[in-house]
């Protein structure tokens, strides 16, 4: 008898299963981004620092090509850099910039996985998680040496290329005129904003960003 059982148990799980995979159906789709940044830098030697309000915006195109999974590209414009707090002495910002706060604007371009749960009919629960890269498209860019204590200079200069890890997490709200995915996504710099060498100002200044956006898809 319990041969039996597990033998139905077993011809009903196939069943649910060859349903959902006849139910799915392969999706191409592109869109529009947009949304808002939350940026630092994490510096060595360190500073005290708050987040820099910025925004973003883009193209995104995604292929779901299995049931959960699929790829997603983007092609966005991305405001970041970073905003001094309080009352320091590190020096080599000051000359340039008094403010104590510096936007650096980026073209990036993640390929991420992109997997997703139906959490009804309509609406999904997704992530989004892959590589990054971005080039360094700010016109005033630092291009010279600055006195970082009394008697010796050492370098500032700014890298144009730049690479790390993305992911988020959010919402989609599918509907007759399209998807709408509500997202929060987080960016960790792998490369230097500014040269890290023996010579240079910094041992190390990573880019983090914390992003909030909202897609538009359209499905071809």
């Amino acid at each position: 008898m319990k041969r039996w059982i597990g033998i139905g148990i077993l011809l009903f799980v196939m069943g649910m299963t060859r349903a959902q995979v006849a139910d799915f159906q392969q999706e191409l789709a592109f869109g529009v981004n947009g949304g808002l940044t939350f940026s630092r830098v994490n510096f060595v030697p360190r500073f005290p620092q708050s987040l820099l309000l910025g925004g973003s915006g883009g193209l995104t195109v995604r292929y779901i090509s299995e049931k959960h999974w699929g790829l997603q590209g983007e092609l966005n414009y991305s405001q970041r850099g970073w905003k001094k707090e309080g009352d320091d002495t590190f020096t080599p910002f000051d000359a340039n910039y008094p403010n104590g706060f510096r936007r650096v604007d980026y073209i990036e371009m993640p390929v991420l996985t992109h997997l997703y749960w139906d959490i009804e009919k309509r609406a999904r629960l997704i992530v989004n998680m892959g590589p990054q890269i971005g080039y360094n498209i700010t016109k005033n860019k630092i291009r010279d040496t600055v006195l970082l204590t009394e008697g010796s200079e050492k370098k500032l200069t700014e890298q144009n290329f730049d690479y790390g890890i993305t992911g988020g997490m959010g919402f989609e709200l599918r509907t007759g005129i399209g998807s709408f995915v509500l997202e929060g996504r987080y960016y960790f710099g792998l490369s230097d904003l500014f040269g890290n060498g023996m010579e240079d100002c910094f041992q190390s200044s990573h880019n983090q960003i914390i992003g909030v956006k909202l897609t538009y898809l359209i499905k071809r």
